[in-house]
């Protein structure tokens, strides 16, 4: 009986060091991330300065305030005990903030590249999608961030449980860094695509506001990208989307709400995005998901 325990003790050691091994190296692993210094020159796009350039760009920028703030001046976006606390950065180039010395380059490489001024990888920064945006748009965009009026706030500094850090570490919450997933030589001279309700330019916004990083490739949904958000549904001619008309479709970008009454949860499903653009490009998206065969 003696020995029986004492090769369990034994066992029992064993598998607490293999595991706090375990946890120190996904942990080391998360946070040398952070680390990393990434020499990389954008492309070159042009910025304009007229007042329709800049209005395209404040409609760009609509989903840039789940995160940043509806002034884009930065919130806390993410604050749970159990994982952290993320606040997103200050977009509007104040005294002290993040973006204060930032050069229109340096939002091409934050915006479609995920990498900041000094080349360290962007957490969270869904750049994937934007390094689909066209130069025109792109520069319509940092066109319109250069009008924000200057916005003093401040944050802690990010901080990550050390379980939250283990987690991360070992793939859990998926592509946190999305520099490291993008195709940087794809991700330049991007033609921009005539506005309009054609299936193609409806594949352009699906993937500049990024529908399929949520509801996956083929839009079916599944498991959320992180695991504090709900199962993420099916858009596809498969779910709802397939019995919903036009109108239909619009009013859900317009109002929050789906024919079947449900009301989204702007948290978790940024309507307001592609509700900011006119009827016409909603029912491109419309079309879009229509032309898939699913």
């Amino acid at each position: 009986m003696k020995r029986i325990l004492k090769w369990l003790a034994y066992t029992l050691v064993v598998l607490i060091v293999l595991l706090l091994s375990g946890s120190w190296y996904f942990s080391s692993r998360f946070n040398k991330e952070f680390e990393k210094v990434i020499d990389f020159e954008p492309k070159a796009i042009p910025i304009p300065a007229d007042s329709a350039s800049v209005e395209r760009g404040r409609i760009l920028a609509v989903d840039c305030r789940s995160c940043h703030g509806a002034d884009l001046g930065g919130k806390v976006f993410f604050d749970d005990p159990g994982i952290g606390m993320l606040p997103s950065s200050n977009l509007t180039g104040s005294p002290g903030s993040e973006t204060e010395h930032y050069t229109d380059m340096d939002f091409v490489k934050a915006i479609r590249h995920g990498l900041n001024k000094s080349g360290h990888k962007l957490m969270i920064m869904p750049s994937l999608p934007y390094s689909h945006i066209s130069d025109e748009d792109l520069g319509c965009l940092i066109a319109f961030i250069r009008t924000l009026p200057e916005v003093e706030r401040k944050f802690p500094k990010r901080k990550l449980t050390y379980m939250a850090q283990v987690m991360a570490g070992a793939g859990l919450f998926g592509n946190l860094f999305h520099y490291d997933i993008i195709d940087h030589r794809n991700a330049v001279n991007v033609p921009a695509v005539p506005i309009g309700n054609s299936i193609e330019y409806g594949s352009y916004l699906t993937h500049i506001h990024g529908c399929n990083d949520c509801h996956k490739k083929d839009l079916k949904g599944g498991k959320a990208p992180d695991p504090v958000s709900p199962p993420v549904p099916d858009i596809s001619n498969s779910g709802a989307v397939g019995r919903w008309n036009t109108e239909q479709f619009i009013s859900v970008f317009r109002t929050g709400t789906t024919p079947e009454g449900k009301v989204l949860d702007a948290q978790f499903m940024p309507f307001a995005g592609l509700g900011a653009h006119s009827d016409t490009e909603i029912e491109a998206v419309y079309n879009y998901i229509k032309s898939l065969n699913n």
